[in-house]
C-alpha cells in the first residue's frame, strides 16, 4: 500500500475511499490534472485527509516530495481522471490546485490558496491568506476573505463579498461584483461586462476601475476623501456627490475632488454609463 524511498525523500500511498497523511508546518497540498469536483475543508488535525466520493477517486495517490504533498492520478499518461474528492487539511497548510474541468470549493484556510482551472467554477470562503484564482471559463466567488485577492476569469463573472485586503480582479466577458470591500488597493477590469463596487476608501489608497463595453456603478461613503479621474468615450456620467471640475482633458476626460482627496480613483469606461453613488 505504501513505501518510503529515502534517496528521493518520497513517500507514496494509494488512496482508498479515505486516506490520511501527516502534514508538517510549511507543507503545501497540491492536486493537479483532474476533472470533476474538489471540496477542501479545514480541521484541527495536522494531517491531510483524502475522501474519494465518486468517479476515478480510487486511482489517486498521495506523494510527498520535500514540503510538497501531492494528490495525483495514477491513470494512464495523458488521460484526465474524473474524480469527486473531499480534502480535509489544517488551516495553516497552503493549497495549490491545478484542474482541467473541475469545480472547486475551499473554506476555512488561513494560508495561501492557489487555484488554476481550465473550466469550472471556483468558490472560496472564510479565509485569511493570499488568494490566487484563475479560471479560463468559470465563475469565481470569494466570500469573507482577509488577505489579498488576485482573480481572473476569461469567460465568466468574478464576485467578491466581504474582502479585506488588496484586490486585483479581471474578466474577459463577465461581470465584476465587489461588495463590502475594505482595501487600500483595488484594480478591477472587465472587457465585456458590468462592474459594481461598494466599499470603503483608505487614506492614500488607489482604486482603478476599467470597463470596455458595460456600465460601472461605484458606491463609496459620504466623506471618502478622494480625487476622482473619469474617462469615457461613449457614455454618461452621473454622481450623487457635488462635482466641481478641476481638470478637463477633452474627449470625456475630467477630474474632481470629494472631501480632502487623499485617495486616488480612476474610472474608465469606453462604452457605457458611469454612476458614482453614496454608499447606503
Amino acid at each position: 500500500m505504501g513505501g518510503v524511498f529515502l534517496a528521493g525523500l518520497l513517500l507514496t500511498a494509494a488512496v482508498l475511499p479515505d486516506t490520511t497523511v501527516e502534514l508538517r508546518h510549511g507543507d503545501t497540498v497540491v492536486l493537479s490534472d483532474v476533472s470533476g469536483k474538489i471540496v477542501v475543508e479545514t480541521w484541527n488535525r495536522p494531517a491531510l485527509s483524502v475522501i474519494g466520493e465518486g468517479g476515478d477517486s480510487r486511482d489517486l495517490t498521495v506523494i510527498r516530495e520535500g514540503s510538497r504533498v501531492s494528490v495525483q492520478t495514477a491513470g494512464r499518461k495523458g488521460r484526465t481522471q474524473e474524480v469527486e474528492v473531499r480534502l480535509r487539511i489544517p488551516a495553516w497548510a497552503a493549497l495549490d490546485i491545478r484542474g482541467r474541468r473541475v469545480d472547486v470549493v475551499v473554506s476555512g484556510s488561513t494560508a495561501g490558496v492557489r487555484v488554476r482551472n481550465v473550466s469550472g467554477d471556483i468558490r472560496v470562503e472564510n479565509t485569511a491568506g493570499t488568494l490566487e484564482l484563475n479560471s479560463a471559463d468559470g465563475k469565481i466567488s470569494v466570500l469573507n476573505a482577509h488577505g489579498g485577492v488576485t482573480a481572473m476569469s476569461r469567460g465568466d463573472d468574478v464576485t467578491l463579498v466581504g474582502v479585506r485586503g488588496s484586490v486585483d480582479i479581471r474578466s474577459g466577458s463577465g461581470d465584476l461584483w465587489l461588495d463590502d470591500v475594505e482595501s487600500s488597493s483595488v484594480q478591477a477590469e472587465t472587457l465585456d461586462g458590468d462592474l459594481t463596487f461598494s466599499g470603503t476608501l483608505a487614506r492614500g489608497g488607489t482604486y482603478v476601475f476599467s470597463v470596455h463595453d458595460g456600465d460601472a456603478r461605484i458606491a463609496i461613503p459620504d466623506s471618502p476623501g478622494v480625487l476622482v479621474r473619469v474617462a469615457t468615450f461613449d457614455g454618461e456620467f452621473t454622481s450623487d456627490f457635488p462635482v466641481t471640475l478641476q481638470g478637463y482633458g477633452g474627449g470625456g476626460q475630467f477630474e474632481f475632488t470629494v472631501g480632502d482627496g487623499s485617495a486616488r480613483m480612476e474610472i474608465k469606461v469606453f462604452d457605457g454609463e458611469i454612476r458614482l453613488l453614496r454608499r447606503r
